[in-house]
């Protein structure tokens, strides 16, 4: 089992019948399961200790109670998600050139607010966490976190994460879609009466058409969407698992032409290797970047790896607003002239 520090971690109750009761002689499967949820739990209580509270964060944990009446995909229903448009230029960045949604302007033009909702795992809590901290409320940002721990692709017997999408969606509908899910995938899982070997034909069918699903989810109002990919990880064998779940997401987000955002190039250090200590992007002194676990990430860390995906944001926000005739929150105005703008976050 992988260690979340220096005291042992807590044990926790967790139901293992993901599709249907894992199979004789497949202990091995629920250990390490169990391993991984357990560091989740305990990791996300020392990434929250790091952001030191949220006092009226916005939220959309719960979603709205919406009668549900998608079924959950199997192993053998067709993609939903489109691909986006291909790009004469490949390195244009497609959400300055790609139309933007009318559903997307009509919002942002009626009230001046962008609305940003970030969607995964306990990491991609921290990924919400860090552009929460970036995108403020007084620049005319929602940053709503979608987001719950110890939940996957693979997990859908606990957690249908299309299902739970729509309903999120249909109470706050968004115009950007961060997502980020992975380290409770990287292993082998029950479904269609077999054990589904981690990145077998099998686990890719069923994995790659959740996400399918899931990104067309996510996009049904109108949202531009990214997926965040993983960092590198201490442990040899799980940053070999996180370096294929890296490159199984990146070749299905680039059929669907949504931007995946490698965050491996940010998370080493000057040799390439995993360091919980990072240079400061202002001073350049190393700083704890990294909890623990050697999975996730303190909020600074979240910071470091998605300033880049913020500055696209920021850019498409810009586009959004042009096309809305909407201008810059007053707020951001009177910050830029040197007077107050709100309280700080």
């Amino acid at each position: 089992m992988l260690s979340s520090g220096d005291s042992d971690p807590p044990e926790v109750a967790t139901d293992f019948s993901e599709e249907r009761a894992p199979a004789p002689g497949r202990a091995w499967l629920v250990l390490d399961r169990t391993a991984v949820l357990v560091v989740g739990l305990v990791a996300g209580f020392a990434v929250g200790l790091s952001f030191n509270g949220h006092p009226g964060a916005p939220t959309a944990e719960t979603g709205a109670n919406v009668p549900a009446t998608d079924k959950t995909p199997t192993s053998g229903s067709a993609p939903v998600a489109t691909a986006g448009p291909i790009l004469a230029d490949p390195d244009a960045r497609p959400e300055l050139v790609q139309p933007v949604d009318p559903r997307v302007v009509k919002r942002v033009a009626a009230d001046g607010r962008l609305r940003v909702g970030v969607f995964g795992d306990s990491f991609g809590v921290g990924v919400w966490d860090g552009i929460y901290r970036q995108l403020p409320k007084e620049d005319g940002f929602d940053v709503l976190r979608f987001g719950k721990e110890a939940t996957g692709f693979t997990r859908y017997r606990s957690l249908d994460l299309e299902k739970r999408a729509k309903e999120q969606l249909a109470a706050d509908p968004i115009d950007v879609a961060v997502i980020c899910f992975g380290a409770n995938d990287a292993f082998p899982f029950y479904a269609d009466g077999h054990v589904q070997e981690l990145m077998s034909d099998g686990w890719k069918k069923i994995i790659g058409d959740r996400i399918d699903h899931f990104v067309a989810a996510a996009r049904s109002t109108g949202a531009f969407v990214y997926w965040v990919g993983l960092p590198v990880m201490r442990d040899a064998d799980m940053d070999k698992n996180m370096r294929a779940m890296n490159a199984f997401y990146a070749a299905r987000m680039k059929a669907l032409g949504v931007p995946f955002i490698d965050t491996r190039p940010l998370s080493v250090d000057a040799e390439g290797k995993y360091n919980a200590y990072l240079p400061n992007p202002k001073t350049g002194e190393p700083q704890l970047m990294r909890t623990p676990d050697g999975l996730h990430m303190i909020g600074v860390g979240y910071q470091r790896i998605t300033a880049g995906l913020v500055a696209r944001i920021k850019a498409y926000d810009a586009r959004v607003r042009h096309e809305a005739g909407r201008d810059r929150p007053a707020a951001t105005v009177a910050a830029v002239a040197g007077k107050p703008a709100g309280a700080a976050r």
